[in-house]
């Protein structure tokens, strides 16, 4: 492949991003929002913290390369599931930014410094977590306007392809090895 051709795939994909950046700063805005509403009213993250503890007794016994592949398919559905069913309206991925927000505020009451631990791989699955949700609302928007849905879908999978999963697997990587030896979590 030629640079000229990857460099025109790019350029594509920053008009794209261009276009829905509206959807992107809304699903961030209801990120933060659910995030802050759980630090503000713990008992709303008491059930998200039951579910995310009975998820990780799930990795207690996998090795390393076994704990990063579930990581980066958990992310990487997560992802297609908001861009795919995102012409419903917008409900998958504005539920997933809720729940995750919940999720991280429920986190953080438990304990802020967790903050910390959450910093080094959440620069690259946040940014691209925020991208699906953002893409999947705007797919949702091609019920009313142009682009139609399907074309919404096709280039929002290119993106899905060509950014997202490559940060989802920098980011599993860093929260399997990174965190590990930084904050000497098992």
């Amino acid at each position: 492949m030629s640079s000229a051709v990857i460099t025109n795939h790019y350029r594509q994909i920053w008009s794209v991003l261009k276009e829905a950046r509206n959807y992107i700063f809304a699903a961030v805005l209801i990120f933060i929002a659910a995030n802050l509403a759980a630090i503000l009213i713990p008992s709303l993250g008491k059930s998200v913290i039951s579910t995310l503890l009975d998820y990780f007794k799930t990795f207690e016994h996998k090795n390393d390369l076994a704990l990063l592949i579930a990581i980066f398919l958990k992310n990487a559905f997560s992802a297609l599931f908001a861009i795919l069913f995102g012409f419903l309206l917008g409900i998958v991925p504005v539920f997933g930014a809720v729940f995750n927000g919940i999720a991280l505020g429920a986190v953080l009451n438990l304990n802020p410094l967790n903050f910390l631990a959450i910093i080094p791989h959440g620069v690259f699955e946040l940014p691209a977590i925020f991208i699906a949700w953002g893409l999947g609302i705007w797919c949702a928007g091609g019920l009313f306007q142009a682009p139609p849905v399907g074309l919404r879908i096709k280039r929002s999978l290119n993106i899905y392809l060509s950014v997202i999963m490559p940060l989802f697997v920098i980011a599993a990587i860093v929260e399997v090895f990174v965190t590990k030896i930084l904050f000497g979590v098992k």
